[in-house]
């Protein structure tokens, strides 16, 4: 039974041997395969601005999901809030926006856009910036790998790599009548190599978080700017 285990962790060991890489697509979740019409597509070109001088932007944060392939469990903390939030003050000083704020999981009455322009709308806002992301973890082992094979070698040489990247996307909609005014995507990626028994696959995934959502806070903040008064 003891050789069992030994060779069982051997496998679990050497089945990460070598990089997967991350695939993009899974991470950005299902794709529905619905059939578009020249009539919707009319619609939507239909669809005008509606935002006044200066408006008011609620930003909506989707919860955290694991329900893909190479999900990773993350959530959002108050800290990744506060930074992407931080687009509040040149915006107002500029009079691109009267006010920017968070708009609470508790208001909502649905999962869907539709619940979250209502949901905005009831909190007075002009528009919903809608911010997802999604993360994961490719680990494996580096030349020094090999070394596994005599399985205390887990515990002190550094042969395993986790490279964690996490996708911060956010779009911003019209509340009245859903013209979609931008839309973002921003990387963070970190790589750590350590012991296989001392690799932080959470604590990757949060610090490429953090990575992501400042460049997402970035790119924003000038898009915003250049929708602003002229």
């Amino acid at each position: 039974m003891k050789y069992a285990a030994l060779l069982l962790l051997v496998m679990l060991l050497g089945a990460c041997a070598t990089s997967r890489g991350f695939d993009r697509g899974a991470m950005k979740g299902p794709t529905t395969a619905a059939e578009v019409t020249d009539e919707e597509i009319k619609k939507a070109l239909a669809i005008k601005p509606q935002l006044p001088r200066k408006y008011k932007l609620a930003v909506y944060f989707v919860p955290s999901k694991s329900d893909w392939r190479y999900a990773r469990k993350w959530r959002w903390t108050g800290e990744d809030k506060d930074e992407l939030l931080k687009i509040a003050g040149p915006l107002v000083d500029k009079g691109v926006t009267s006010d920017v704020f968070s708009l609470a999981e508790s208001v909502l009455e649905g999962t869907d856009r539709k619940a979250i322009r209502l949901a905005a709308a009831r909190a007075g806002a002009d528009s919903v910036l809608i911010v997802d992301g999604s993360a994961d973890i490719d680990r494996y082992n580096n030349k020094l790998g090999v070394t596994y094979a005599l399985l205390v070698t887990a515990a002190f040489v550094p042969g395993t790599v986790a490279d964690g990247l996490f996708i911060a996307t956010a779009s911003m909609w019209d509340v009245r009548n859903d013209y979609l005014y931008l839309s973002v995507e921003a990387e963070g990626m970190v790589s750590n190599t350590a012991p296989a028994a001392f690799i932080d696959e959470g604590k990757i995934t949060k610090d490429a978080k953090v990575k992501a959502i400042q460049e997402l806070q970035k790119q924003l903040g000038i898009r915003l700017e250049r929708m602003g008064p002229r």
